[in-house]
C-alpha cells in the first residue's frame, strides 16, 4: 500500500501543478523581424480563468537570459530598465481587452537575436502560476525592408481609370510608412491591417488615369528611421475606344415624319478613324470627325435622317463602327413609333414596365390626351395583352373581369384630369410578366378594326417579384457617446397605400416615418431615429417587412465615439516648502468605462495614488493623487500631469513655487516637569530619501555621574516618536525607529525607517534619570524629505581606451542613513573593488566603490554604469561613454602565448615524421644482393648526400656501384640483409659523420661451386682492397682510419 499512496500522491501533485500552468496563456509570436531604424511593435495579449491579477493593466517586459530578470519596460521603475532599452519601449497594456503589447523604437543591431518575455502583474503573479518566461519572441533585426507590392486592376486602356494598390509588410504599426509615386494620382485612401505572424500591412489605393499607351508607375515606401524601397511597375495600354453612343436614346419618332438620329464614336488615338453605317442604308446619313476642345479624344459623328413608319415599332435601330486598328462596334435601340392615329383622336403614355412585390400592391401610372376636343363620359378600361381576343383586367362595371384580376384592380386617378393610372391589389406570381394598356374612348375598341394595329408595343409588363431589397442605412455624423444622434433608414417601393414596415434595432430613440414620391409609381418610405450614443451602442440592424410577408435586413457599425474631456489640476501645489510632501491633484472625466486613462506625471519617484469613479450612467472620472516632494532647484519648473487615452492625450500644468525651509526663531521649554536644561547638538534640518532611512545625528554633553537611563524622541506637534515603552509610540511610527548611539557616552542618534513623505517632524530629544527629565536645547530637527536620491557621481575616465587594457573608475554617492548604505552595482565585470566611507558633514557621509576593469574587445562605442541601490531598493544610475579601440591587436597579443608553443610542437613533430621517411626510405632502397662498396675517399657531407661524383681529379669508387636516390642516401637500412654479410646497424648522425668508425665485428663468407671460404676471425685492421681481381690499390690510410672493413 505504500507504494500505491506515494504514486496517488505523485499524481495528485503533478495533477495540481498541470492545472495552475494552465491557469494563464500568453499569446506573442515566436519570431518578429524588425527593421534597422525602424520601431517595432511586438503584438502581445493574455487570459487567464484562474489566479487573475491585482493589477491586469500593469506589464512588465524582460530580456530571457539564463540568470536574472533583466527589464525592458517597467512603467513602475523606468530607471531600472536595461541601457540598451532605456527610453525606448513602451507598453500598450488595456485591463478590458487584456494587452501586453511592447513598442520598441529606434530599432538597432543590438536588438537582433533578442529574446524578450512578457510578465503580467509580476507583483502578484509568480512564476508558480504561470511560467512567463516560457513564452518569449525572438527578435531579428534586418538592414533592408521588403520591397513593396505594386496591383493594378481594371482595363489598360488609354483615357481609362485603373485601380492601383501599392501595399508594404512591416512591424511599426503605431508608425506606418509612408508612400509616394512617381506620377499624380487621385483618391489617394490608406487601410491598415494585421497579418498572423505579428506583422502589419499598410496598403496604398488610389485612382491612375491613363494618359499614355506606355507608362512607369514606381512607388516608394519609407519606412520610421528613413529606409526606403522601391518597385515599379510598366503599363502597357491600348488606345482606348469608347461605347458608341446613339443620341437621342429613348424618344417616340412620329410617323411619317423625319427625325434626327445620330451615332457618335469617341476614341483617343486619332489613327483609329472610323467608318460608320446604319441597317437603315436606304436613308441619308452625313458623317464628320472633331477633336474635343483642350482635350486629346477624337469624335466622329454620323447623323441619319429617319423617317419612321408604322411597321418600323419595335424594330432595331443599330449603328455599325469599323475603326482603322480592326476593332468593330455597334450600339443599338429598340424604335418607338408614336402612330399617327388618322382613326384615332386620343394617345397615352404609361411605363414600359413595372416591378411590385408579391402580397403588395402596385400602381401602374397612365397619362391620355386628346388631340381634339376631350368628349364627356369617357370610361377607362384595361385589358390583358393577347394574341387573340381581349381579356378585360378593369371596367367601371367590373363585370367578365379575368379571374386573376377580379376584385383587385381600381383607377386611382381622376379622368377628368386625363389620368387613367391602374392599381393592382394583392399581387399574385400569376400576375407575373402580364403586359397590360388601357383604353380610352367613347367607343368600345370592338367599333375599330384592329387589322396592323396592335397595342403591344404601348403595353405596360408587370414584374413580380418574392424578394425583398435590402434597406438602405445612412448616419449623418460619427456618434459621440452621450450626444444625441440621427440615424436613416430607407426603402422604396410601389404600394403607397399599403408601404412596408420599417424597423430599427439595436439602439433605443424617438422614431420620425416620412413617406415621399420618387418617380411614376415609386415611392420611398423613410425611418430617421434620434438618440443619445451610448458606449456599449455597436450596431444598428434596419428591417424592411412587406405586406406579402417578405422581410430585408441592413446592418451598419456605429462605431460609437468616446468623448473625454481635458484634464484639470483641481488642487495645485501653490507654494511649497521644500522637502515638505504636499498632495496634488488632477482629475480628468471620460464618457467610456473602457476608455479608462493612464495618468502620468513628469516627476518620478513620488507616491501616486490612482482613483477611478463613475460620476453618472456613462460618465467616469479618473483621479490622481500626487504626494509631492520639492527641491530648491525645482523652483520654476512646470509639474505637468497627463492623461493618456490611447494614442490621445490631454495635459495640464503648474508653476511650481518652491520656497526654502526656514529655521524656527527659538525653541520654548515650558515643560513642568523639566527639572534642568542641558546642552545638545542636533542640526536644525536634514535631508532624508523616502522610503529608505534615515539616522539623525545626536549628541548631549552631561557633567552629572549618574548616567541618562532613557532617550525619547518625540514630534514637536505631539506624540512619541521613539520610546522603549513600545506601547506610547505612535501607530505611524512603531518598529521604524531605533536609538543608535549610546546614551552613557552621549549619543542620542536616532534611526528612522522606511521613511514617509510626512514624516517631517521636527522631531525633539529628551532624556530621564529615574523620575527627572532633561530637557535639551538645540534637540530639535526638521527633516527635508527628498523623492528621488542623488544621481552617482563617476570620475573622468579616458575618452577613448584600448581594448584589453586595465582601466580605473571610481563612482560616489552621498546618502544620510549610515546604518544602511547604499549598494553599487557596475555595467562591466571588474578585476577588484575598493569601496570606502567618507563623512562629509555631520550625518552624511559619501561612500565611493573604486573598481579597476579590463577593457572589453569590440571597437565603438560602449556605455559604462554605476547604479547605487540605496535602502529598500531606491537607484539612481551615471553612465559615461567610452570609445574602443585597437580589439585586433588585442586579441593577436592575446593569442601569441598560445601560438608560439602551438608552432613549435608542430615543427617538432614535424622533424619527427621527416627523419622517420627518410629512415624508412633509405633501408628499403639497399640491394642485399650486393656487398658493400669500397670505401671511397673523404668527401663532403654536401657529395655524400649527391648523386654525381665529382669531377677533376678525385677518384670514383674503386668498385662501381649502382647509384641510387637522395632519399636512399638518408635510410637507415644496412646491408645485413645481403647473401654473406653482416654488420652492425650504425646510428643516423654516424652515416653524415667525416670520421667513421672502422671497427668491425665481422663474419665474412665468399660461395662459389667449388670452394669455400669462411673467416669467423674478429680482427681490426688496416684498410685493405677487395679480393676482386684488378683491382686498383687503396689510398694510403689516415690516422682518423684506424678501424675500416677488410679481407683477412
Amino acid at each position: 500500500m505504500f507504494w500505491f499512496s506515494h504514486f496517488l500522491l505523485h499524481f495528485c501533485f503533478l495533477g495540481s501543478l498541470y492545472s495552475v500552468t494552465q491557469a494563464w496563456h500568453v499569446n506573442v509570436p515566436r519570431n518578429i523581424k524588425g527593421l534597422l531604424g525602424s520601431c517595432l511593435v511586438i503584438p502581445c495579449n493574455f487570459d487567464y480563468y484562474r489566479y487573475p491579477p491585482k493589477r491586469a493593466n500593469r506589464v512588465v517586459w524582460y530580456q530571457y537570459v539564463s540568470r536574472g530578470y533583466p527589464l525592458v519596460y517597467d512603467n513602475w521603475y523606468p530607471n531600472d530598465v536595461i541601457p540598451m532599452y532605456k527610453g525606448r519601449t513602451y507598453v500598450y497594456t488595456s485591463s478590458y481587452q487584456k494587452t501586453c503589447t511592447l513598442r520598441i523604437k529606434d530599432v538597432n543591431w543590438n536588438d537582433h537575436r533578442q529574446k524578450l518575455y512578457p510578465w503580467v502583474d509580476p507583483e502578484n503573479v509568480g512564476r508558480t502560476t504561470y511560467a512567463f518566461y516560457d513564452t518569449h519572441v525572438t527578435i531579428e533585426v534586418v538592414e533592408k525592408p521588403k520591397a513593396p507590392e505594386i496591383t493594378i486592376t481594371g482595363e489598360r486602356k488609354v483615357g481609362n481609370s485603373v485601380t492601383m494598390q501599392c501595399s508594404a509588410d512591416h512591424t511599426c504599426s503605431t508608425d506606418p510608412p509612408t508612400f509616394s509615386f512617381n506620377i499624380a494620382l487621385q483618391d489617394k485612401r490608406l487601410t491598415h491591417s494585421k497579418l498572423s505572424d505579428g506583422t502589419s500591412k499598410t496598403i496604398l489605393t488610389a485612382t491612375l488615369v491613363l494618359e499614355r499607351d506606355y507608362q512607369v508607375v514606381e512607388c516608394t515606401v519609407r519606412h520610421p528611421g528613413g529606409r526606403t524601397a522601391k518597385r515599379s511597375e510598366t503599363i502597357n495600354a491600348k488606345c482606348s475606344i469608347l461605347p458608341l453612343v446613339i443620341n437621342p436614346m429613348s424618344s417616340e419618332y412620329l410617323e411619317g415624319l423625319p427625325s434626327q438620329v445620330s451615332c457618335e464614336a469617341s476614341y483617343i488615338c486619332a489613327n483609329n478613324l472610323p467608318t460608320i453605317r446604319w441597317n437603315y442604308a436606304n436613308m441619308p446619313a452625313t458623317s464628320n470627325t472633331n477633336k474635343y476642345s483642350g482635350g486629346t479624344m477624337w469624335k466622329t459623328v454620323s447623323t441619319l435622317t429617319f423617317t419612321s413608319s408604322a411597321k418600323d415599332h419595335g424594330n432595331v435601330l443599330t449603328c455599325f463602327a469599323q475603326f482603322a486598328g480592326g476593332q468593330t462596334q455597334e450600339k443599338s435601340i429598340t424604335i418607338q413609333v408614336k402612330r399617327n392615329m388618322l382613326n384615332l383622336d386620343w394617345s397615352f403614355t404609361t411605363s414600359r414596365s413595372i416591378t411590385g412585390m408579391k402580397g403588395s400592391c402596385v400602381i401602374i401610372p397612365c397619362k391620355f390626351s386628346y388631340s381634339k376636343l376631350k368628349p364627356g363620359g369617357l370610361q377607362v378600361m384595361w385589358y390583358l395583352y393577347q394574341s387573340n381576343g381581349r381579356a378585360e383586367v378593369y371596367n367601371h362595371k367590373q363585370t367578365n373581369i379575368l379571374s386573376r384580376y377580379n376584385g383587385k384592380t381600381s383607377l386611382t386617378g381622376s379622368v377628368t384630369e386625363n389620368n387613367c393610372s391602374l392599381k393592382i391589389d394583392m399581387l399574385e406570381m400569376s400576375h407575373n410578366r402580364d403586359q397590360l394598356y388601357p383604353w380610352i374612348d367613347i367607343n368600345p375598341i370592338t367599333s375599330y378594326h384592329s387589322q396592323g394595329h396592335s397595342f403591344l408595343d404601348k403595353s405596360t409588363q408587370i414584374m413580380v417579384s418574392d424578394h425583398a431589397q435590402e434597406p438602405q442605412i445612412t448616419i449623418t455624423e460619427i456618434p459621440r457617446v452621450g450626444d444625441e444622434s440621427r440615424i436613416v433608414c430607407k426603402v422604396q417601393h410601389t404600394c403607397s397605400s399599403a408601404p412596408p414596415t420599417l424597423s430599427l434595432n439595436g439602439i433605443p430613440g424617438t422614431d420620425r416615418i416620412i413617406d415621399s414620391p420618387v418617380s411614376d409609381g415609386i415611392w420611398e418610405r423613410t425611418i430617421e431615429r434620434t438618440w443619445n450614443a451610448k458606449e456599449d451602442h455597436k450596431k444598428v440592424e434596419c428591417t424592411v417587412r412587406y405586406p406579402g410577408g417578405q422581410s430585408a435586413k441592413s446592418e451598419l457599425l456605429l462605431h460609437v465615439k468616446c468623448p473625454y474631456e481635458k484634464i484639470k489640476m483641481v488642487k495645485p501645489p501653490g507654494e511649497v516648502t521644500e522637502g515638505v510632501a504636499k498632495s496634488v491633484i488632477c482629475s480628468v472625466t471620460y464618457k467610456c468605462k473602457s476608455n479608462t486613462p493612464i495618468i502620468e506625471w513628469n516627476f518620478s519617484d513620488m507616491q501616486n495614488l490612482v482613483k477611478q469613479q463613475q460620476i453618472s450612467s456613462n460618465s467616469y472620472t479618473t483621479v490622481s493623487n500626487l504626494t509631492f516632494i520639492g527641491s530648491l532647484g525645482d523652483n520654476g519648473k512646470p509639474l505637468i500631469c497627463t492623461a493618456q487615452f490611447g494614442t490621445e492625450e490631454t495635459s495640464d500644468s503648474s508653476v511650481l513655487q518652491i520656497k526654502k525651509y526656514e529655521e524656527p526663531v527659538g525653541e520654548e521649554l515650558n515643560e513642568k516637569d523639566t527639572f534642568r536644561v542641558l546642552a545638545a547638538d542636533v542640526p536644525s534640518r536634514f535631508s532624508a530619501l523616502t522610503r529608505s532611512c534615515v539616522v539623525i545625528p545626536c549628541s548631549f554633553q552631561d557633567d552629572e555621574d549618574q548616567p541618562m537611563t532613557r532617550g525619547i524622541w518625540y514630534k514637536k506637534t505631539g506624540g512619541m516618536v521613539y520610546h522603549n515603552a513600545r506601547s506610547i509610540v505612535l501607530d505611524h511610527f512603531k518598529d521604524r525607529t531605533r536609538i543608535l548611539g549610546n546614551l552613557n557616552e552621549g549619543d542620542c542618534s536616532l534611526e528612522v525607517d522606511d521613511i514617509k513623505p510626512f514624516d517631517n517632524g521636527p522631531f525633539c530629544f529628551y532624556g530621564e534619570k529615574g523620575e527627572k527629565k532633561y530637557r535639551f536645547n538645540n534637540s530639535c530637527v526638521f527633516i527635508v524629505m527628498k523623492a528621488s536620491p542623488d544621481k552617482p557621481v563617476m570620475s573622468s575616465v579616458p575618452a577613448e581606451v584600448n581594448a584589453g587594457s586595465a582601466v580605473t573608475v571610481s563612482c560616489s554617492v552621498s546618502y544620510s542613513c549610515s546604518s544602511h548604505p547604499p549598494a553599487f552595482s557596475w555595467s562591466v565585470p571588474f578585476i577588484n573593488n575598493e569601496v570606502s566611507d567618507t563623512l562629509l558633514s555631520r550625518g552624511v557621509w559619501k561612500r565611493t566603490s573604486t573598481i579597476t576593469f579590463v577593457v572589453a574587445g569590440g571597437d565603438g562605442l560602449k556605455n559604462l554604469s554605476c547604479i547605487a541601490t540605496f535602502w529598500r531598493e531606491k537607484k539612481q544610475a551615471s553612465t559615461v561613454t567610452l570609445i574602443v579601440q585597437g580589439t585586433l591587436k588585442h586579441q593577436m597579443e592575446k593569442s601569441v602565448p598560445v601560438v608560439i608553443p602551438v608552432s613549435l610542437l608542430v615543427l617538432v613533430l614535424l622533424a619527427v615524421v621527416l627523419g622517420i621517411f627518410f629512415y624508412r626510405k633509405r633501408k628499403h632502397t639497399d640491394d642485399p644482393q650486393k656487398p658493400p662498396p669500397r670505401p671511397e675517399k673523404r668527401r663532403s657531407l654536401w657529395d655524400r648526400l649527391s648523386r654525381r661524383y665529382p669531377s677533376g681529379d678525385r677518384e670514383k669508387p674503386p668498385r662501381p656501384e649502382k647509384r641510387r636516390s637522395i632519399w636512399s642516401q638518408f635510410s637507415r637500412r644496412t646491408e645485413e640483409d645481403r647473401v654473406g654479410w653482416q654488420n652492425a646497424r650504425k646510428s643516423f648522425w654516424n652515416r653524415f659523420s667525416r670520421r667513421q668508425n672502422n671497427s668491425a665485428d665481422l663474419s665474412v663468407s665468399y660461395l662459389n661451386k667449388t670452394e669455400v671460404a669462411i673467416c669467423d676471425k674478429h680482427v681490426t685492421k688496416q684498410r685493405y682492397p677487395s679480393p676482386k681481381n684488378n683491382q686498383r690499390r687503396p689510398a694510403p690510410a689516415t690516422p682518423e682510419d684506424s678501424n675500416v672493413y677488410g679481407n683477412i
